[in-house]
């Protein structure tokens, strides 16, 4: 009986090793490491004319499609102008009151509202930011002696405090072809003396846990 009890508490520690190794185990002595903070691209959608806005059709942390009205304009002398044109100059004011129908040009997130509904927006000035969050970045600054051990298409184990244990996938997208220093906010002031190349990985964020400005640990598979 004894013995049994004595298998199945071995079975159970084995189990629990193997699973601890496949999922939440650290970086190997030896493997390339690198710490950074996630990031996301961020897309800015303003007007290309000056004008006031009259619609905001979003909200924040709202999903948007490509091509779905964010915002309008308010296109009142347009219209007026369109009663007395002719054929030609319709054309030419259909163009210009499509320009006061802002679109997003990215499926994602609406990250912030920049302006109210009734202010005056200037040409080129943001109404409403977008970015896609089902893809975020990670740039680790690798010192130039390790550059060797980086590759474009190589796999990226990252770990964010905010789940301990648990491993997110990501792949090395760009290498840079020139050295820096390390910026300021990254390393101690002994390691920003040092030339570095920025990395940057592209890690898939499909459920949308990950958060950008989350800092990230990086290890780099062989």
């Amino acid at each position: 009986m004894k013995r049994r009890a004595v298998v199945a508490v071995v079975l159970v520690v084995a189990v629990a090793a193997g699973v601890f190794y496949a999922v939440g185990r650290p970086a190997a002595a030896g493997q390339l490491t690198a710490s950074g903070t996630l990031e996301v691209d961020e897309v800015s959608v303003g007007p290309e004319t000056a004008g006031r806005v009259v619609d905001l059709l979003v909200d924040e942390g709202q999903r948007v499609a490509v091509g779905q009205v964010v915002a309008r304009l308010d296109d009142s002398v347009l219209r007026v102008q369109m009663k007395q044109a002719d054929p030609a100059q319709r054309q030419l004011l259909d163009v210009q009151q499509d320009k006061l129908t802002l679109r997003a040009p990215i499926a994602g997130d609406v990250l912030k509202r920049v302006v109210n509904r009734g202010e005056v927006v200037a040409a080129g000035a943001p109404v409403v930011t977008l970015a896609d969050q089902s893809q975020l970045k990670l740039t680790l600054y690798i010192p130039e002696a390790d550059l060797g051990r980086v590759r474009l298409g190589q796999l990226v184990q990252v770990r964010v405090d905010a789940f301990p244990g648990r491993p997110f996938g990501g792949e090395v997208r760009s290498i840079a072809t020139r050295a820096e220093f390390t910026p300021r906010n990254v390393q101690t002031a002994r390691d920003r003396q040092a030339l570095v190349f920025a990395v940057k990985v592209r890690v898939p964020n499909p459920t949308g846990e990950l958060k950008a400005g989350l800092p990230a640990d990086a290890t780099f598979q062989d």
